[in-house]
Formats: C-alpha cells, sequence, structure tokens
C-alpha cells in the first residue's frame, strides 16, 4: 500500500510538471495574440523530436541585392511541449533560387557571417548551416528555398530585444530594423517563457 502511494505521488508530481509546460496549442494561441501579426510557422520533427516556431517574414532582398530574402526568428525545443526556456534563439535568412531574377551569389550572400549593432553592443555570428526544417517549411509545389540559420546565446538576443535601435550587416549590406522588427524579438523572448 505505501508503495502505492509513493507511486501515486510520483505519478501526480510528473502530470504536474507537464501541465506547466507549453503545448503547441498553447503557442499557437499566444502567437496569434501578437500586435504586429508576423508570419508563422510551428513544425514539429518526429524523427528528430524537435520542435522549431519561426516567427518573422520580412522580405530584406532589396537590401542585400537579392530578388528575394525572407527573415525569420525563433527557436526550438526538446519534444512537443517547451517545457524550460531555450539557452539558444535563431535568425534564418531564405533565398529562392527558382525565382526569375535569382541571382546565383544570393546562397552566398545568406551564409556570410552575420552581424548585429544593438544599441552599443556588437554581435557577430556564423552560419551554422542549412535550416531543413525552414526549407521544407517555406519549398511547397515549384518553390524551393535555400536557408541560412545563425544561432544566438539567450543573453545576445535579449540584447537585440531590449535595444531601441537594431541594424545588422549580412556580408556586405547593411540593414536598419524598424521598430515593428525589433519588437518581434521580443515578443518570442515572451513566447519562449514557460512561465504563466
Amino acid at each position: 500500500m505505501k508503495t502505492f502511494a509513493i507511486l501515486l505521488i510520483f505519478l501526480c508530481l510528473g502530470i504536474s510538471a507537464t501541465a506547466q509546460g507549453k503545448s503547441e496549442e498553447v503557442l499557437k494561441n499566444e502567437i496569434k495574440k501578437i500586435k504586429s501579426k508576423p508570419a508563422w510557422a510551428i513544425k514539429y520533427d518526429k524523427f528528430d523530436d524537435i520542435t522549431g516556431i519561426y516567427l518573422g517574414g520580412w522580405n530584406i532582398g532589396k537590401s542585400i541585392g537579392a530578388r528575394r530574402c525572407d527573415v525569420f526568428t525563433g527557436f526550438a525545443f526538446p519534444g512537443e511541449t517547451l517545457t524550460e526556456p531555450p539557452k539558444e534563439f535563431f535568425i534564418v535568412f531564405a533565398v529562392f533560387p527558382n525565382l526569375l531574377g535569382y541571382r546565383s551569389n544570393e546562397s552566398k550572400i545568406i551564409t556570410s557571417e552575420l552581424k548585429f549593432l544593438a544599441d552599443k553592443d556588437r554581435l557577430a555570428f556564423a552560419s551554422s548551416g542549412e535550416d531543413s526544417m525552414m526549407s521544407e517549411l517555406l519549398s511547397g509545389g515549384t518553390a524551393k528555398s535555400i536557408s541560412s540559420r545563425f544561432k544566438i546565446s539567450r543573453s545576445e538576443y535579449e540584447k537585440i530585444s531590449k535595444a531601441s535601435s537594431v541594424s545588422l550587416r549580412l556580408g556586405s549590406s547593411e540593414i536598419e530594423l524598424n521598430q515593428k522588427q525589433i519588437a518581434l524579438f521580443s515578443e518570442v523572448l515572451k513566447l519562449s517563457d514557460t512561465k504563466k
């Protein structure tokens, strides 16, 4: 009887811990409340048991000399429920090689070094390779995308989200982010918080 009671306590603790996380449905509802109404996607990879959350979708193509280049930011976490705040975030740049006017150097541009100037903080990141989840999300029908992911630590991401002025340099192109784009970094941080 005593063993059964102990087992029941552990089971209840396990259920309580699981209930504190954010399910895909909870995350979707929080995303829908974001005032700027960004493009977004949540993708679960059952083979790697990882969920990726992507928000953004703004096109910086003209700024970097590309026909089109979409920018997304977000984070990934193990499993299907966010149970603890992620330690790492990312920014993904995606180009589309089958668009009319695509230049062969566009995929090289998005894999070059990424630098941020967030107020007075200077941050530099190297591409960690293609983001297969994003490429799969953006590729459909005749569309094909090539993407590059840059990993950013939580503390660096917080600096970007709290800055009043943010600019980035991708390759030799410099881009000033508008307030709506900067605010999205704050929204992603809030989304990653597992506390109610």
